[in-house]
């Protein structure tokens, strides 16, 4: 007969042993790849061990929570200072929110609110301005910035910024954190962008968007090719060309419209990433909001000074 299961229980009861048989060598078939051995009585520290714990303590204490607190915000050691005590996607208290995604700052009226980033992003998916829901004011720019940045932080380490039943993303739900990156930048530089705009554009708007970019970048602004290299380094390369196809060959594409939004993300996320600094970033914004306000109507009502005579 099998031996007892050498696992935790589960995070949650991890001072309990698993109670299966041990099928998989130490473990059964549900910790195999866990493997988090159950320990009946934590073994004593020894002096240095302790001398080492608290040493560590004292040095996250003294830069870890700083460090955290200006990432995530002025509440996350200290909800009680929070203006709201909800969170207002779920309503559970605001100590509730996961501290990945808690996400809190102060407003012009020295008023501190907390919320979960999630809940943020959703507001600017869906096509919402980003505004405080309880005061209706606009975020201010420097938090833009920090939501932004940590936005990017969670998804380069694979964190979903979506809420989602698990932790695995669906592709479209991978789609769709592409996307939001790319509006959020925008709106980080000043410029509120309906994302609805691009997700209901055709593929003949998506081809005019490409279109007019590629023409005002290659003759209509007169752009010297040092004001090129410094808007959109190694615009020019082999490896990573800033237009890819040149609109006459991109008429003959029967790609389907997937395709379309795909190579107009691409281009978009290029002139705002590549550029060095906030003002070379901003000139990429302008071009892709011009190139946006002539292909999609919707657009061009928010933007009409940006239309062609």
């Amino acid at each position: 007969m099998p031996s007892q299961c050498t696992s935790i229980k589960s995070k949650k009861h991890s001072t309990i042993r698993c109670p299966n048989p041990a099928t998989r060598g130490e473990f059964c078939a549900k910790h195999i790849k866990s493997q988090v051995r159950w320990a009946s009585n934590k073994p004593p520290l020894t002096r240095r061990q302790t001398s080492a714990a608290i040493t560590i303590q004292k040095f996250w204490i003294c830069n870890g929570r700083p460090k955290a607190r200006r990432i995530h915000g002025p509440s996350l050691y200290s909800p009680e200072m929070s203006h709201n005590d909800k969170d207002i996607y779920s309503y559970d208290p605001i100590q509730t929110i996961p501290f990945t995604y808690h996400f809190s700052y102060i407003d012009g009226n020295k008023n501190c609110w907390t919320f979960d980033l999630r809940f943020l992003l959703q507001l600017l998916h869906y096509g919402k301005e980003l505004k405080n829901p309880y005061s209706q004011e606009g975020l201010p720019e420097a938090t833009m910035n920090r939501l932004q940045v940590l936005a990017q932080k969670l998804r380069r380490k694979g964190i979903p910024v979506i809420y989602t039943d698990t932790n695995e993303l669906t592709p479209e739900q991978i789609w769709n954190q592409k996307v939001l990156d790319v509006f959020l930048r925008l709106t980080a530089l000043g410029y509120g962008v309906n994302i609805i705009w691009f997700e209901s554009m055709t593929r003949s708007q998506h081809d005019f968007f490409y279109t007019r970019l590629w023409y005002m970048w290659n003759g209509q602004l007169r752009l010297t090719g040092q004001e090129r290299d410094r808007i959109v380094p190694g615009h020019n390369s082999e490896r990573s060309p800033l237009f890819r196809f040149t609109p006459k060959f991109l008429e003959h594409q029967a790609h389907d419209i997937r395709w379309r939004r795909k190579t107009t993300l691409s281009l978009m996320n290029a002139f705002l990433t590549r550029g060095q600094d906030r003002d070379t970033q901003g000139c990429g914004a302008l071009y892709i909001l011009t190139a946006m306000a002539n292909a999609c109507p919707r657009a061009g009502e928010a933007f009409p000074w940006l239309l062609d005579n």
